[in-house]
């Protein structure tokens, strides 16, 4: 089996998998061994920010010389990135041959009618055991959806528990406040594990997350002291940063990493000095705020919902000014016109389409929208259509943004790394 059939196959097992609940993950985890309990991990649970700081988490422990699992999702190019130690992704081999263990200690379950194994829970599997055959130190896992009932807390309680800047999303799913949200994202706390929160949530988070552990951990204010399109320099507690990553936010990420790897020290883990500002410096992240070409000036950023999206326009707008062309697409089941309506405050053009994905929003229903709050929107039926025609008519200057949703930021990715190997033969 190739690894690609390994993959749809995967990908067929669906989104969700029957009711709520950790019994299907604790049965198939205990029918292959229960590799997490093996395993010590740092666990993230939040709405945006997850994946830079896990990723900045592993950096930073990886510069002190840990073996370090990182789990994330979804992934924008390769199914691969969503399992990697120190760096370098799971291997096709692999891969393929932990998920036929997998599959064939799945199909023999005894579960609820109605109910199976879903995707999600299939390759939460595949990572732990994989990870333990890897002999990681340390996982850096993140939640695929919520907390108490996503796959990933089927672990013992973990060295730190993280929460990220909690906003509203997913709601038909988590609730409609984010003070519901947040109770089922503190579902990872768990008795003997130090827990860290961003800054700046609103106070009914504080609330849910101080009920649950009343020694919440929250990082000092990092302090900006130069940006430019070359990356950030910021202080956290009288010690200098630099950062690659752009974007006011991913300091707030940063702190909130180097934050939750000073829980991990203090819990009898050395963690070396100059592993902090290594770390930070090391990390790359896919997407957010990343810039992929200079002239014209191209970047992709993946933020998809209200909050995330509200944080890259604060990112982009400079003097006031609509200096972007931005190429949007979006899925049906987020905030779409209040995301627009944000997106138009930096674009004096919007090119319209939509990811491939089947909740992907048509981009004539998009366009529709677009078109209240911005005087000049044209519509292409798929990235590639859009991005040829935009790229073929930019000047040098010009400034093209793709945003919107994590499945176009993918896409975008591939494109331009199909553009480069293309122009580089």
């Amino acid at each position: 089996m190739t690894c690609e059939e390994m993959i749809d196959r995967i990908h067929a097992r669906g989104r969700f998998s029957g009711k709520a609940g950790l019994h299907r993950i604790r049965a198939l985890m205990q029918a292959l061994g229960d590799p997490q309990k093996k395993l010590r991990f740092i666990h993230i649970a939040g709405t945006n920010g997850k994946g830079s700081t896990a990723t900045m988490i592993a950096s930073i422990l990886q510069a002190s010389g840990y073996r370090v699992g990182l789990y994330t999702s979804p992934y924008l190019v390769r199914f691969h990135e969503r399992i990697a130690v120190n760096g370098t992704l799971i291997s096709d081999d692999d891969l393929v041959r932990l998920a036929l263990h997998t599959e064939k200690t799945a199909d023999s379950l005894e579960l609820p009618a109605g109910e199976r194994i879903g995707e999600f829970e299939f390759v939460t599997a595949i990572a732990f055991q994989y990870f333990l055959e890897q002999q990681c130190d340390i996982v850096v896992l993140e939640t695929g959806l919520g907390g108490s009932y996503d796959a990933t807390n089927v672990i013992d309680p973990p060295e730190v528990a993280v929460i990220t800047s909690i906003s509203l999303d997913h709601m038909a799913v988590l609730g409609d406040t984010v003070a519901e949200i947040a109770r089922t994202k503190a579902g990872i706390i768990k008795p003997g594990s130090s827990v860290v929160s961003a800054r700046g949530q609103d106070e009914s988070v504080y609330q849910v997350l101080h009920e649950a552990c009343p020694a919440l951990i929250v990082p000092p204010c990092p302090k900006l002291l130069n940006a430019d399109m070359q990356g950030q320099t910021f202080t956290l507690e009288n010690a200098v940063y630099v950062t690659t990553l752009l974007g006011k936010y991913q300091l707030e990420n940063a702190a909130t990493a180097i934050t939750a790897v000073k829980a991990f020290a203090s819990r009898g883990n050395p963690v070396q000095d100059s592993a902090y500002t290594e770390g930070i410096q090391n990390a790359r992240i896919a997407a957010r705020m990343e810039i992929v070409q200079r002239s014209p000036l191209v970047l992709i950023d993946g933020g998809h919902n209200e909050d995330g999206v509200r944080v890259t326009v604060q990112s982009l707008y400079r003097d006031k000014r609509k200096e972007f062309t931005l190429v949007i697409g979006m899925v049906a089941d987020k905030a779409v016109e209040t995301c627009v309506k944000q997106f138009a405050s930096i674009a004096k053009r919007m090119i319209v389409t939509q990811p491939l994905n089947e909740r992907a929003l048509p981009a004539r229903d998009l366009s529709a929208i677009a078109d209240r709050y911005c005087d000049d929107v044209t519509c292409f039926g798929t990235l590639p259509q859009a991005l040829d025609a935009v790229l073929s008519a930019a000047k040098p200057e010009d400034k093209i943004a793709v945003c919107g949703s994590l499945y176009l930021a993918g896409e975008a990715e591939q494109y331009f790394a199909e553009r480069q190997k293309a122009t580089k033969s």
